[in-house]
């Protein structure tokens, strides 16, 4: 079978700021000349392009309307600053799920604290098991985990090996744990340990977490496409409660935006700091982040001519301000 490449073919800047007139994009509020030092200097075409698809077209499909170049540069400003909200976010939110777990085996007379990670790798399969040994051994290279890799390599505690896995294999880790101490509690009754279906809800949204971590770590655009759209990510009804009961947004308003993958990870994102991150001092810091973050949705932009955006924007600046007061 023969393989057909599609091949576009390079333009220069003027022709770039010719190619989005031709899509319908307008400088009214940014010059073209502007545009054209904007692309050589502060991003490039094919990113910022993306944001178009928040925007309808006209009847013949081929023009977007109500569309400047001012608000491909605005959605691009605010998605930059998303996308570093989220990485503070995340770190965060996996910090404080390793101080939760090591709580429940601090706490639970039935661990020593090797055990665990010892039954946690013997309950792997061959070929999960070979990935995460692999990725100790590549972590054992660093600086910053050589030497507790080589003191406990035979034996890890579950305080060392949480901080040598990576983020997913640790989600991997959290699961197990908190089905193991679900079967401990079955078998002591009268000791009730903790909340092991909490910890199976958590680790279900940190999932979701650790994908919008990943896209933000690696610099993809975030908000370059909030329709509604299909998606096979089930969306927590923890997650959905508390949309419905803390920011008193409708079941339909609600279902609509999280069938966006992206509106649904970002509002996890928010929610899951705000359950694990237990230090008040952390939670003030991020709040006033947030609430700047919030603060420029609309600075440069009203949005009414778009629906879309502005309905989407209203959804994070409330998530924001019931889950996050300041003052």
């Amino acid at each position: 079978m023969t393989v057909v490449y599609i091949q576009k073919r390079k333009l220069s800047y003027n022709q770039q700021i010719e190619h989005l007139k031709q899509k319908g994009v307008q400088f009214h509020k940014i010059s073209e000349q502007d545009a054209l030092h904007y692309l050589q200097y502060n991003t490039y075409l094919f990113k910022l392009s993306a944001y178009r698809k928040n925007y309808p077209k006209d009847i013949t499909n081929t023009r977007y309307l109500h569309l400047d170049f001012s608000n491909l540069v605005d959605l691009a400003v605010i998605d930059m600053y998303l996308r570093a909200l989220i990485v503070k976010l995340s770190l965060n939110i996996e910090h404080f799920a390793k101080v939760k777990l090591l709580r429940q085996v601090t706490d639970n007379k039935h661990e020593d604290g090797y055990c665990i990670v010892r039954e946690y790798l013997s309950s792997l399969d061959e070929s999960s098991r070979h990935n995460i040994l692999s990725e100790l051994e590549r972590n054992a290279r660093s600086p910053y985990c050589k030497e507790a890799y080589a003191k406990y390599k035979d034996n890890f505690p579950v305080w060392v090996f949480i901080e040598i896995i990576s983020f997913g294999s640790f989600l991997s880790f959290y699961k197990f744990c908190a089905e193991r101490f679900s079967a401990q509690f079955a078998s002591f009754p009268n000791k009730p340990l903790h909340n092991s279906r909490d910890m199976i809800n958590d680790f279900y949204l940190m999932l979701s977490v650790k994908r919008i971590r990943n896209a933000a770590a690696h610099n993809n655009c975030i908000l370059n496409d909030l329709r509604a759209q299909k998606h096979r990510e089930q969306v927590s009804f923890e997650l959905i409660r508390s949309l419905r009961n803390d920011l008193g947004f409708g079941s339909e308003s609600i279902r609509k935006k999280v069938s966006n993958i992206r509106v649904a990870q970002i509002l996890t994102c928010l929610y899951m700091h705000k359950k694990l991150a237990s230090s008040q001092g952390i939670q003030r810091h991020l709040s006033a982040e947030l609430h700047e973050f919030a603060d420029r949705l609309f600075q440069k932009n009203t949005y009414d001519d778009n629906q879309l955006i502005k309905s989407t924007f209203t959804l994070l600046a409330s998530a924001i301000d019931k889950w996050y007061p300041i003052g």
